[in-house]
């Protein structure tokens, strides 16, 4: 800057002077002929001339003028989005759910058995002597393909503070879902409810109280902590091979009685102390004012034992597995990747007295002949655990009833209670192994031990699930339920001569993830029941279940078990691929 600014003002004067003396010079040349002044002249030309060039080669010597950046007009704000309600943001945030379909390809198992009828002295079965001439089971025994919903709802739930307090008043609804059929009853003759399935509150719904410091507490409709506490353990929830098809189950056929939710219930939930430990209680009183449960609790639709009156075939009684109070509890530890568990729930003076209808056990035929086939004049000293005062009292007024059945028992009531320990293990490479043992136990009078199913020493479950992929999933599981003391005789088939009845029950599935919500399964069970038990796969909550009935439609059984009733040592199989969405 300081040579140009020097530069521009010598190179006016120089080009001011060099005018001058052009000028001198010219008027010299022309008025005087002084040699000597004309050299002068010349010289002085020279000199400017060499000048001018110095003035030129600062010039180009001279750094360019800084360049002012161009003035642009500032871009104006983008338009804000408009924010959305917070209350309804808020409201919309509190809806969750899943909805899952399969289509089912299942086999009941049981293709070519053939039913005899026992030796008088009840040993074992006359195989000279085939009921109904020989004939195999009734129906469409084999494989056939079905559409199962399993396992769906939607609910809402949420919480609110209350006041300014450290308090918030809890609240859950849920509802299960029908896909694949229209919602209602269920009404089949192996599952009877009075239950709508479809309908508001059929599912985890409560109303409850929770702090920070002290946990919560719920009153409604739920699952019990003996349910809850393994349902980690069980990566084929909702599938064929579901583990609720042995666990819990004491009866082996459809209904899983410590795997279901209760009614009127009452919880406490803690929170974790320590970061690690937790537990959870319940209670659910009985609201029966009977003394043997033989109808609904008030407030309820069904039985507490998960199905309406009449179940069992004993006209409107709540005869089959209807109970009192129930009373569940849990204890978990979990640490890095270890999750630890223990579960205990009782049921009270549950009324298992239709397991006698049907029943063509030995030791029951003893137990009628003995009360005079309960006979209008037979001796009600002789009647022992049979009910011959309702038999007599129903005989004339559901003639056909007492043309096809047979009497029920008086005390097959007694308490129900479960108590099992569970774990697993997470490593970091993508597998995880689950276990848990449980074990069963029903007290009843010595005189009906014969036929106690419900008592069961020894149940195993282990399963191992790999993550192959970020996507991908294998998982196999087995199952095994230990043998009982007793058993109702109401198979078919029914063998005394066999005194294992134990099951064992195998799952294999595949998932892949499709985004974070959806993923598609494929997967494989099969039920390989021993002597006369008859557990199926698909109990516990799932859609469709392939059990050990035959298609026979009768409304009766009689003690030779000639109508229709469970084929003891059934093999239910089948494959099923599905669909997953949870929001």
């Amino acid at each position: 800057m300081l040579i140009r600014s020097k530069a521009k003002p010598m190179h006016s004067a120089l080009a001011a002077m060099a005018i001058i003396l052009a000028g001198v010079g010219f008027a010299g040349t022309a008025v005087a002929d002084d040699k000597a002044l004309a050299d002068q002249v010349k010289v002085l030309m020279q000199r400017v001339e060499e000048l001018t060039k110095e003035v030129q080669t600062l010039k180009k010597q001279a750094p360019a003028p800084a360049q002012q950046p161009a003035q642009t007009a500032a871009a104006p704000p983008a338009a804000k989005p408009a924010p959305a309600e917070p209350k309804f943001d808020q409201f919309m945030k509190g809806f969750y759910g899943t909805l899952d379909v399969s289509l089912d390809y299942t086999t009941k198992g049981m293709d070519g058995n053939v039913a005899y009828h026992i030796l008088p002295d009840g040993s074992g079965l006359d195989y000279t002597s085939p009921k109904n001439g020989g004939a195999n089971p009734v129906g469409r025994t084999g494989y056939m393909a079905a559409l199962s919903t399993n396992k769906s709802q939607v609910g809402y739930r949420g919480s609110h503070q209350i006041g300014s307090s450290d308090v918030n008043l809890i609240y859950q609804v849920e509802t299960a879902l029908a896909i694949t059929a229209s919602p209602g009853l269920k009404t089949s003759q192996y599952q009877q409810s009075n239950v709508v399935n479809g309908a508001i509150g059929l599912g985890d719904t409560f109303l409850g109280l929770q702090g920070k410091e002290w946990g919560r507490v719920k009153f409604g409709t739920f699952y019990s902590p003996y349910k809850k506490s393994t349902d980690r353990l069980n990566p084929f929830s909702g599938m064929l091979g579901d583990y609720a098809a042995i666990m819990g189950n004491s009866g082996g056929d459809n209904r899983v009685e410590f795997g279901t939710r209760l009614d009127h219930s009452f919880a406490y939930e803690s929170p974790k102390f320590g970061g690690v430990f937790s537990f959870d209680v319940l209670f659910s009183p009985g609201q029966n004012r009977t003394y043997n449960n033989v109808v609904q609790s008030s407030g309820s639709p069904d039985c507490n034992g998960g199905n309406m009156p009449g179940s069992g075939n004993l006209l409107l009684n709540c005869d089959d597995g209807g109970f009192d109070n129930a009373f569940s509890v849990d204890v978990q530890f979990e640490y890095a990747g270890f999750y630890g568990t223990a579960a205990y729930e009782i049921h009270k003076n549950v009324n298992r007295n239709s397991d006698g209808i049907g029943s063509n056990h030995p030791q029951y035929g003893n137990l009628l002949a003995a009360a005079g086939n309960c006979a209008p004049d037979s001796d009600p000293a002789t009647w022992g655990p049979i009910d011959c005062a309702t038999w007599q009292a129903i005989s004339p007024v559901e003639p056909s009833f007492a043309a096809n059945a047979t009497p029920p028992y008086l005390s097959d009531i007694g308490d129900e209670s479960a108590f099992k320990l569970g774990g697993q293990y997470k490593f970091s490479f993508g597998l995880t192994i689950s276990a848990a043992w449980e074990r069963l136990h029903r007290d009843i009078p010595a005189d009906l031990e014969f036929q106690n199913e419900r008592t069961r020493d020894n149940a195993t479950w282990l399963a191992v699930s790999q993550d192959l992929t970020a996507n991908d999933n294998l998982s196999a599981g087995w199952a095994h339920a230990g043998k009982t003391p007793g058993d109702p005789g109401g198979q078919h088939n029914y063998d005394p001569s066999k005194s294992d009845n134990s099951a064992d029950m195998y799952t294999v599935a595949w998932k892949h993830k499709m985004d974070k919500q959806v993923y598609w399964y494929v997967d494989w069970a099969a039920t390989i029941n021993h002597g006369n038990a008859h557990y199926d796969i698909g109990a516990g909550g799932r859609g469709l279940t392939t059990d050990c009935h035959d298609g026979t439609n009768a409304t009766y059984i009689d003690n030779s078990s000639a109508g229709n009733t469970t084929w003891g040592g059934c093999r239910p199989s089948g494959v099923s691929a599905g669909i997953n969405y949870k929001f």
